[in-house]
Parts: structure tokens; C-alpha cells; sequence
């Protein structure tokens, strides 16, 4: 079975759990998955769903989760998941996808309006920081985190909590794209910069395939790169050129940029409202 199979599996098996075992189950499930980025995905998958079926086992015969493995759902995972191969090609992984993820999804914006200089070297010195950040936080924060989801704190305090500490780990990447000045300063104007958003719009997308990430959270965000980056090939073309030179032009582009940042709020919007339905 495949990973995403596996998981499916994993999901349709769980509505057979007892109220108090699905309790039990979710807390391993959350901790094990949190925890295990340097497992292979596939052995931990396997493990969630055997353990599943064991616990489904256990049911039938009168045994609560709890009984059968014991009471304390992290330290059954931390036990299971010691014996699972280190993979070292998930931290490479991670590092790839964290500084050209950050590179794809933060350029193409910067290099929409034609004849702005890029500052890359800072857009490069950001991606660096947060990529030594992310090794940092999963090698930290997955206990962390696990506690801090089974506090008894209302769910709009925990959102908030979340996304103020999102801001302070983020917000670094930013002013260093913004304020450091380097020395490999560019202008992308013309073919060198249809090229350029090509070229970085590719490797978004080998980012958005291999990467597991949530393909419902990030679609707002894709979808405002990829009306971004053909704002800025169409304004590069040609034909475009002397338009784009003009006061018409000008504001024509701003409104376009704006409508297109309207878009993805109310996408943004519409995201939110749907996880919440399906909560």
C-alpha cells in the first residue's frame, strides 16, 4: 500500500474505535506523526495502522487501549518508534524544501513589477534562516507541540497562540528580506525575468509535488504566486513594455495587484470556513 493509501485505510478503520480508545489512539496517532520526520513515512504509517488494528483487536475482545498497551500514549510511541531506521535523506529533504520553498514562494512576488531591483542575496540570507529555524523547531517542538494540543485551552486561544508564534519565527525572514542590503542586487526586466519566474514557478512545483504538505491550506497561496508570476510575464512581454512605461500602466498594474491579493483573501477566507465545516 501506498502512503496516501495507508492513511485512507488509517481513517476509515478509526470510526470503529470505542469513544475511549479513539481517545487513546488520536493522542498516539498526533504524537507519533509529529515526532517521527526523521522516520521513514512509510514505516510509520505501516505502524499506525497495525497498531490500529490492534487496538481493534483488543476491543473485540474486551480490552480497552489503554490495558493493552498501556496508559501512556507517548511513551508507547516513543518505544515503537525507536526501532524504526534514522533517515537522513528526510533531513536533506527538509532543507531543500524549506530554503527553495521560501525562494519560490517569496520571488515570484518580488519580481512581478518590472524594473523594481531585487535585493537576492537578502531573499537568500532569509531562505538560510529559516531553514537552520525549521531544523531547529522539528528537532525541538514535536513534544511540544503534542502538550500543547492536549491542554485545556479553548481552540480559538490555541489558534491564537499558534499563529502569534508563527509570526515571531517568520517575522526574522521578512525584515531580513527587507532591510539587509547586499551586494547581489538585480533587475529582472525583460526575458531575464520571464525566465527567472519559469524557472522559479518549476521549482514550486517540484516543491508542491514531493513536499507533504496540505494541498487545501496552500492552494490561496499557490494560486496568488501563480496569478503573480503571470502578471509579470505579461508585463514583460514586448508588446507590454511601452504600456507598462506610462502612468495608465502604472495603475493598471497596482490595480491588478491588488485585486489579485483580494483574491486570495477571499480563497483564504473560504479555505478557514471549510476546515471549520469539517470540523
Amino acid at each position: 500500500m501506498t502512503i496516501n493509501e495507508l492513511i485512507e485505510r488509517n481513517n476509515e478503520l478509526r470510526a470503529g474505535l470505542s469513544e475511549e480508545n479513539q481517545k487513546f489512539y488520536n493522542d498516539f496517532l498526533l504524537y507519533t506523526r509529529i515526532t517521527s520526520w526523521l522516520k521513514d513515512e512509510q514505516a510509520v504509517e505501516e505502524l499506525l495502522l497495525n497498531n490500529l488494528q490492534d487496538i481493534l483487536e483488543a476491543q473485540k475482545n474486551g480490552q480497552t487501549a489503554a490495558e493493552y498497551f498501556g496508559t501512556d500514549p507517548q511513551r508507547v510511541a516513543d518505544s515503537l518508534l525507536k526501532n524504526l531506521p534514522i533517515r537522513w535523506d528526510s533531513f536533506a529533504k527538509l532543507l531543500f524544501y524549506t530554503f527553495f520553498g521560501y525562494l519560490a514562494i517569496a520571488f515570484i512576488p518580488a519580481i512581478s513589477v518590472p524594473g523594481k531591483v531585487v535585493d537576492l542575496g537578502a531573499y537568500m540570507m532569509a531562505g538560510l534562516y529559516l531553514t537552520v529555524a525549521a531544523c531547529i523547531v522539528t528537532w525541538t517542538i514535536g513534544a511540544a507541540v503534542y502538550r500543547f494540543q492536549k491542554t485545556r485551552v479553548a481552540n480559538w486561544a490555541k489558534l491564537l497562540l499558534s499563529a502569534l508564534a508563527g509570526i515571531i519565527l517568520i517575522f526574522p525572514a521578512f525584515a531580513i528580506s527587507f532591510w539587509l542590503k547586499t551586494a547581489l542586487r538585480l533587475s529582472f526586466d525583460g526575458w531575464v525575468g520571464i525566465a527567472t519566474i519559469v524557472l522559479v514557478l518549476i521549482v514550486l512545483a517540484i516543491f508542491q509535488k514531493n513536499a507533504r504538505t496540505s494541498e487545501v491550506i496552500n492552494r490561496p497561496i499557490y494560486y496568488y504566486i501563480l496569478f503573480q508570476a503571470v502578471i509579470g510575464i505579461a508585463s514583460r512581454l514586448p508588446f507590454m513594455e511601452g504600456m507598462m512605461a506610462t502612468k495608465i500602466g502604472k495603475v493598471g498594474l497596482a490595480i491588478l495587484l491588488g485585486f489579485g491579493l483580494l483574491i486570495f483573501w477571499l480563497v483564504s477566507w473560504r479555505v478557514i470556513k471549510k476546515l471549520k465545516d469539517q470540523d
